[in-house]
């Protein structure tokens, strides 16, 4: 998702449609999604490490979404940027500028992932 944002950007940028396009991500959140447990590990395996971790290593799901609203109405928000949590691992804390990995500043993957999801949804933009 935050290489779609990012050459959402680009691509605004590109053709001058004026749009500012932010991602963000809620770190280790306290929610429904963990309690669930994890695709392709054994049944509860997850869910029980998930819980042990959270002891030390999470907020709550209220937390999470802080850095999603910061993305969504912070008035100073630059163009491709990305929010999180400031603490240990980007897991649990105040929300601010989140670290973009190198693997998803990879402009020919981003945009072969684009032109993928147009050819298999149909829809095409710019």
């Amino acid at each position: 998702m935050l290489m779609f944002a990012l050459e959402l950007q680009r691509r605004s940028d590109r053709e001058d449609w004026g749009l500012t396009s932010v991602a963000a991500h809620p770190g280790f959140a306290r929610t429904d999604l963990i309690a669930n447990g994890h695709a392709g590990s054994p049944p509860g395996l997850f869910a029980l490490v998930s819980r042990l971790l959270a002891r030390v290593a999470s907020h709550s799901a209220a937390d999470g979404a802080l850095p999603i609203l910061m993305a969504a109405t912070l008035p100073q928000a630059e163009p491709g940027a990305y929010y999180g949590p400031q603490g240990w691992q980007e897991m649990r804390g105040a929300p601010g500028r989140a670290l973009i990995k190198p693997q998803a500043l990879d402009v020919e993957t981003a945009r072969a992932l684009w032109s993928e999801s147009e050819r298999l949804t149909g829809v095409h933009y710019g």
